[in-house]
């Protein structure tokens, strides 16, 4: 069969579970191959199982798997397996929590598990699903956490959406060797009474052309909003902001923030949320334990962060308790427990260990709340971000799956936040956040360094890399705004304590602000030089883009289809290429369209102060516009954007491109359409401080020669010169010709 929705209604699967009666013997029993169709149920003396396919909005499918209790019983495993056709075909590998990477994966590719030796020294298996999901490492065995889709060479997506994760973490298991594809829950300890009848598996079937996004909005209908920030509020929800860990890490105080308060306010820099990370409190789970380092308190400090116009955030880890903090002294019948040894149970080496705070606990949840309304209601913060979050569901327990206690743990907090307060989720079951948090992590923490090569080899999917971070930002694109605001995390531009190349920085910057939400910077800009300021401001106001696609043409070479910048009624088309590999890679420019005359081309060397070089002292410079369908060298690690300009109108006032901005245009407020006596406006973003230059057509822009007459124009009461530059390259046959433009610049500032 096909991945098609519909070849799926008459599919047989085969089904393995196992369970246990919860009275009288505990003997587990396991059934293995049990073939079911929607008009071929089992039963036996303990559980009936059936399946059916019931339509969805437009040509998708529901796919249902019931399991009804005939006794009372607790579920083992639990998997069902069907025949398809893989050939051809790349899959979505969803990581396991935020951290964890999430690419996509073919039938050369392979998962393998962390190694052991690895796990037992440095416990990171505790961050991911190691230890209850099997990672065979086998080629060709595939499997994504909650959802995932297939993509062919025509970009038709075969998409698998689970809808049933308040039961059970859910996997897609691919086995590209085989043709087959199972889903798998995690169903370990769930509890069955009697006549208790489940929608275990519910998963929505959807494909189409092209039709990521659209299968994301559907997919997203499907959960409830629980959010501060609703529905399509992306003009509030896109924000920029500043954290205290990626410079200062466990060692921010209170001088320290405020200093880069300072900084921020000096420098005019409009960030929406000021946060402080780990760092303020005496130990983990001592949260409200201000430590000497913050002398005045937290409530003091977030005045001053409201006063600067800002929304104040902390940072907290509500389910992790330090070995050696107070709680875990004073009240270790608040920890989980370990069924089998008695002792709490570890859930990370952080901090030299931390255990997992018990959220059934009466005691404990009223701990909680008392944290959450002190933060939120007398200190005043206005964000909190909630880390380390698979620390509540470590276990099964209490007759609940993990999966349902993390679902359990993620009502929890959204509950404790309230209403009017911001959520950010950060290590954390993706699906267990979508549409709870505001925003959530989607990606590893980054580093001032590009690769863990040792931690990568080990096979650490949750380790600190910028690189593995940015291939989950390219992979979850389509989470963010549907299911909340992506945190890519930070964006590290300083010169400082950084080993990240100029490309390097700047592709995380563009990557970050086109597929992310929430933008953080840990930098202190008061230490900035003048190409780290030139840089961060080309990021304001924050870049709101409308993604259509994002491929991985090439091993680790990506390109983002997207569109921003409502200028004069229309949104403009843009095309990134980033390039994640260690070698230079030539690409093709997307080919001409009804909205694609010409590109406008932006990159790290527009936003940097000119360096010397062998080819600017012959005169030659980087080119600005493109034909369509030509060849560009992209440079490892460097990420270019180009700007699609759509053919001339007569008369028309045509926007080229600008360089103040890394997605050009998004500086630019508003810009007449046709001049009038001669004259057009153009509006900045009060946001956007940078010297402004602004490329700007009439007419007719491309020219086989310099031969045309140049017209006159005034912007802004100001007359601007017009001037020739070349379109490089020869795609689509097209012979060398000239742009002709207006060039406006604002007063140097």
């Amino acid at each position: 069969m096909t991945l098609a929705p519909a070849t799926f209604q008459t599919a047989a699967a085969r089904v393995n579970i196992s369970y246990k009666p919860r009275t009288g013997s505990e003997h587990i029993v396991e059934l293995k191959d049990i073939v079911l169709r929607s008009d071929q149920p089992f039963t036996n003396d303990a559980v009936q199982i059936s399946t059916e396919i019931s339509p969805a909005d437009h040509s998708n499918k529901i796919l249902l798997i019931r399991i009804k209790g005939l006794k009372p019983i607790e579920l083992r495993h639990f998997e069902s397996k069907y025949f398809v056709e893989l050939g051809g075909q790349r899959m979505l590998a969803n990581g396991f929590q935020s951290w964890s990477q999430a690419r996509e994966l073919d039938a050369e590719d392979r998962i393998p598990a962390i190694r052991s030796t690895v796990a037992y020294l440095t416990q990171y298996n505790l961050q991911g699903d190691y230890d209850f999901f099997e990672h065979s490492g086998e080629k060709g065995h595939i499997h994504s956490s909650s959802y995932t889709h297939f993509r062919d060479v025509k970009n038709v997506i075969s998409f698998f959406g689970s809808l049933s994760e308040q039961l059970g973490y859910t996997y897609f298991k691919a086995d590209f060797n085989n043709n087959s594809m199972g889903i798998y829950k995690d169903v370990l300890g769930k509890h069955l009474d009697q006549d208790q009848t489940i929608d275990l598996i519910k998963v929505l079937l959807a494909q189409g052309k092209d039709a990521e996004h659209t299968i994301w909005d559907q997919y997203a209908a499907y959960f409830p909003d629980r959010r501060s920030l609703k529905g399509d509020m992306h003009r509030v929800r896109h924000v920029n902001g500043w954290t205290s860990w990626y410079n200062y890490y466990g060692d921010v105080s209170e001088e320290i923030v405020l200093s880069n308060l300072k900084a921020l306010q000096e420098h005019q820099y409009p960030i929406n949320i000021f946060q402080i990370d780990d760092g303020f409190q005496t130990a983990i789970g001592d949260w409200l334990s201000i430590n000497d380092k913050f002398p005045s308190g937290l409530k003091p400090t977030v005045d001053k962060i409201a006063a600067a116009g800002f929304t104040a955030g902390l940072w907290l880890a509500p389910y992790a308790v330090g070995f050696t903090s107070e709680l875990a002294t004073k009240h270790p019948d608040w920890l989980i427990q370990d069924p089998v040894t008695n002792k709490p149970v570890v859930a990370g080496p952080n901090w030299g260990g931390f255990y997992a705070l018990d959220m059934y606990n009466t005691e404990a949840r009223a701990y909680l709340k008392k944290v959450f309304d002190t933060v939120l209601r007398e200190w005043g913060f206005g964000m909190v971000k909630l880390d380390f979050l698979f620390a509540a569901a470590m276990i099964p327990r209490l007759g609940k799956s993990r999966g349902e206690i993390m679902w359990d743990a993620m009502e929890l907090v959204r509950e404790l936040t309230g209403p009017d307060k911001l959520l950010l989720g950060c290590g954390v079951p993706l699906a267990c956040a979508w549409r709870s948090a505001d925003y959530c992590r989607i990606g590893s923490d980054v580093a001032p360094w590009w690769e863990d090569k040792k931690l990568k080899y080990l096979h650490v999917r949750e380790r600190v890399s910028t690189a593995n971070s940015l291939v989950s930002t390219l992979s979850r694109w389509a989470m963010s705004d549907r299911m909340f605001g992506n945190d890519p995390d930070v964006m590290i531009l300083r010169d400082n304590k950084n080993k990240l190349n100029p490309e390097e920085r700047y592709t995380l910057c563009v990557l970050n602000n086109i597929l992310g939400a929430l933008v953080f910077s840990s930098d202190n800009v008061g230490e900035y030089g003048q190409d780290e300021h030139m840089l961060y401001s080309a990021t304001f106001p924050k870049a709101i883009a409308l993604v259509d696609s994002v491929i991985e043409f090439r091993p680790n070479m990506f390109v983002i289809k997207f569109k921003a910048n409502n200028l004069g009624g229309v949104a403009r088309e843009y095309t990134t290429y980033a390039n994640l590999s260690g070698d230079d890679q030539t690409i093709y420019l997307p080919p001409s369209s009804p909205s694609t005359n010409l590109l406008f081309v932006t990159d790290n060397e527009m936003h940097m102060t000119p360096h010397f070089s062998f080819s600017s002292w012959f005169g030659k410079q980087e080119p600005l516009f493109y034909h369509p369908s030509s060849n560009v060298t992209i440079k490892s690690h460097e990420t270019k954007t180009f700007m699609h300009i759509p053919p001339a109108e007569k008369d028309k006032v045509l926007f080229l491109g600008s360089t103040s901005h890394i997605v050009p245009g998004a500086e630019v407020k508003d810009i007449s359409s046709k001049a009038v006596d001669g004259a057009i406006k153009l509006q900045f973003h009060p946001d956007n401080t940078r010297e402004h230059k602004v490329y700007v057509g009439m007419g007719e822009y491309l020219h086989p020669n310099k031969n045309a007459p140049l017209p006159s124009l005034k912007v802004n009461d100001e007359p601007v010169k017009f001037e020739y530059v070349p379109a490089k390259g020869t795609g689509e046959g097209r012979e060398s010709s000239f742009v002709l433009m207006a060039v406006y610049a604002d007063a140097k500032k």
